[in-house]
């Protein structure tokens, strides 16, 4: 049990610095037209050291900061979804996320092509992983209805049925426009829950 505790600890520890950087390269994006990591380090107050951890160039960085905040936060989404469904919660979630890819699709192409390469690179992970966060709070309120098992397969499934890497598959290997990629991505998700219903009926 202290073992997990002191997990859990180090996980949202990494999760405050991520989000201290990307705060740091936004105010510094604000009011500046040159920006370097260490800018950003000395603005957060890390170390060089420390920031190289999370981003190993400035591109990745500046791309993701741009991103990070035009999302609600998780904590924000679970707040939005207080006293929803199971079902309604993971839409709305889903729906938030494809919204987002669409509006900015062209800035997620950008910051994935970064990762891609950096992910090649490096053996850490360059994402922040955020609808993943987002998810495991938003459905902290049905634990009790399935399995832990049963729960981190739905977290990891919802996941793939939403943002900007489902959107690209659907658009760009299918074919689909983003109305089309929506209902694709809803109706696979509403299959998903049907058979988590069925079986713990």
């Amino acid at each position: 049990m202290k073992e997990k505790f002191l997990k859990e600890g180090r996980v949202n520890q990494k999760l405050q610095t991520r989000s201290l950087i990307l705060k740091s390269a936004r105010d510094i994006l604000n009011r500046e037209s040159r920006i370097t990591l260490e800018m950003v380090a000395e603005h957060a107050g890390i170390s060089r050291a420390t920031i190289y951890r999370y981003f190993s160039n400035i591109e990745l960085l500046t791309t993701e900061a741009l991103l990070h905040a035009r999302f609600l936060r998780p904590e924000e989404l679970q707040e939005r979804v207080e006293g929803q469904s199971l079902e309604e919660t993971i839409h709305t979630l889903q729906r938030h996320y494809n919204k987002m890819s669409h509006e900015n699709e062209l800035v997620f192409r950008r910051y994935l092509s970064a990762t891609l390469i950096e992910s090649i690179n490096s053996s850490k992970k360059p994402r922040g992983a955020r609808r993943v966060e987002a998810l495991k709070l938003a459905l902290e309120p049905f634990e009790k209805l399935m399995s832990k098992s049963d729960l981190a397969n739905l977290i990891n499934i919802a996941t793939l049925l939403m943002g900007i890497d489902a959107l690209l598959v659907c658009k760009d290997v299918c074919g689909l426009d983003n109305a089309e990629s929506n209902e694709l991505l809803e109706w696979a998700l509403d299959l998903i829950l049907d058979g988590i219903r069925r079986g713990s009926a």
